[in-house]
């Protein structure tokens, strides 16, 4: 009897989409200054689109699970503390060096993460996208992979 494939990895955000982030925010930010807006409006739209982006980086760089582990009854998100909690995979993309994936855990709230070449080596990542491939096709048709 073969056995179900099961993996884990440790869980950082992505440095690389952490750069880009940062790059596009201060683009935002510089974005009315080149408009014919008066400063006076320049001035505040500047500082919303820092303010914005400050606090989605803020809670990208600091995610609720440290570990993600699909075991034969499902995926496990566990956090910061060890406390282990039942996901349902929602979507996930390949794309190029880059996967994303999407959970749904017992709290209905989202889990969405980034996978990049800097915070999965090239194995895991292969391996996960496998295991994503055979686990999309195997569950039902609410797993959307795009």
């Amino acid at each position: 009897m073969k056995s179900a494939p099961t993996i884990a990895f440790d869980y950082a955000p992505s440095r690389l989409v952490f750069a880009a982030s940062c790059a596009i925010a201060m683009l935002a930010a510089l974005a009315p200054w080149f408009s014919a807006l008066p400063a006076a409006v320049c001035v505040p739209l500047s500082a919303l689109a820092i303010g914005v982006a400050a606090f989605a980086l803020r809670s990208f760089r600091a995610p609720p699970y440290a570990r993600i582990a699909f075991r034969g009854d499902g995926w496990v998100l566990v956090d910061r503390a060890g406390v282990e909690h039942a996901a349902l995979l929602r979507a996930y993309r390949h794309l190029g060096a880059f996967v994303t994936v999407d959970w749904r855990h017992a709290r209905r709230a989202r889990f969405r993460i980034v996978l990049g070449p800097d915070n999965l080596n090239v194995e895991t990542r292969r391996r996960l996208i496998v295991l994503l491939r055979r686990v999309a096709h195997a569950d039902d048709a609410s797993i959307a992979p795009r």
